[in-house]
């Protein structure tokens, strides 16, 4: 397996999985790769995954990353709730959803965290980005739910308070029926207060 070939059959790709090389290339050798990062042509983000030096990866290849990292997965919780501006910060770490165990990954491309959920929660995505770099992002209904699921912090008014959800996006881009559908699927009594509390807050600052 020649460098120049390696090169050009993945050149093109935001990410090289290691199972992809060795369908490719069935000489491929460990080596090579460990080879061709001290030659700085290519980094390691995690175990089977690797990226090329020369490649500036967007929004798009990121995200697809992250799906790819953790499968099945798609992105969802606070990354993603800043993404639609429901929240005011800037959330640097791209949150997602699991069926697997509860992970993070600390790479040299940028911050990755999984939430476990069991499977019958792992529902309410869309696929996103272009052509090539098509991944799973959580609708906005999703998004919320998937995040007060999670936070068994979130207990009273104060709390939904500090979270700071904009209202007014809230209501341009929540569609309130299927936000009851989803949520009916949690079957969580918990889960309707806080829902319920969130919805107080919304009338309250509109």
């Amino acid at each position: 397996m020649k460098y120049i070939d390696f090169y050009g059959q993945f050149k093109d790709f935001p990410f090289i999985n290691i199972n992809d090389v060795k369908t490719a290339f069935p000489d491929y050798e460990p080596r090579r790769m460990y080879e061709w990062q001290k030659a700085g042509y290519i980094r390691k983000v995690a175990r089977s995954f690797y990226v090329f030096n020369d490649r500036k990866l967007n929004e798009d290849d990121l995200c697809l990353i992250s799906n790819k990292l953790r499968e099945p997965s798609y992105i969802s919780l606070e990354y993603a709730l800043s993404q639609y501006s429901l929240i005011p910060e800037t959330v640097f770490v791209r949150t997602s959803i699991t069926t697997k165990k509860t992970a993070s990954f600390e790479t040299v491309i940028g911050n990755f965290s999984y939430q476990s959920v069991k499977k019958t929660l792992f529902f309410g995505y869309v696929l996103q980005g272009q052509k090539k770099s098509k991944y799973k992002f959580a609708e906005p209904e999703k998004a919320i739910l998937d995040f007060l699921y999670l936070r068994s912090d979130i207990k009273d008014g104060n709390d939904i308070e500090s979270l700071r959800i904009n209202a007014d996006i809230y209501e341009e881009i929540i569609d309130e029926e299927k936000l009851d559908k989803y949520l009916g699927i949690f079957q969580l009594v918990t889960l309707n207060e806080k829902v319920a509390l969130l919805r107080e807050y919304i009338k309250k600052h509109d």
